[in-house]
């Protein structure tokens, strides 16, 4: 979904995990590694957001995985929500700011496979990377910010405890 053009939109980024990895989508606007996401739509949570967004960029079925301790107790009046792990502010132009709810995902497939079009035809660049990947990526590519290897090596940490 486009911009909601109000001056702060909510949005979600997911990094996924299978096995020693995490997938890394490098953005095609902005030029920097991140992680699948985008909007949260109107009637959607945030959960269902982060999930419709990696399905729709990359094509995998994924599980939300919660904070360390963190247990899921539904009850009949509230349906508990997977925390994200991280939330932030960071400015898209002078007069649009996006707060980003930061999700972590495991995956059984590294299988990329854009469901619509326009995800199809865009020149994103996928790549599962483990740790000492991501770690040289910080080192040597401009294109890996230090809140993104946070994020991603936190994913690798808590899936793979």
């Amino acid at each position: 979904m486009a911009h909601n053009n109000y001056y702060l939109d909510f949005c979600v980024d997911t990094y996924v995990v299978n096995g020693d990895s995490v997938l890394l989508r490098l953005h095609e606007k902005y030029n920097y590694w991140g992680s699948p996401g985008g909007h949260i739509d109107p009637g959607e949570d945030a959960n269902e957001a982060a999930v419709r967004e990696v399905w729709e960029e990359v094509g995998l079925k994924i599980s939300l995985v919660g904070p360390a301790d963190w247990v899921k107790t539904d009850t009949e009046t509230n349906k508990d929500l997977v925390p994200p792990l991280f939330i932030n502010r960071h400015s898209i132009s002078a007069t649009h700011d996006h707060t980003a709810l930061v999700f972590i995902a495991e995956s059984e497939s590294r299988d990329i496979n854009p469901q619509t079009e326009e995800d199809k035809n865009k020149a994103a660049a996928c790549r599962w990377v483990t740790q000492s990947e991501l770690d040289d990526l910080l080192k040597d590519d401009p294109r890996m910010r230090p809140e993104i290897h946070r994020y991603a090596s936190t994913a690798l940490r808590l899936v793979n405890k």
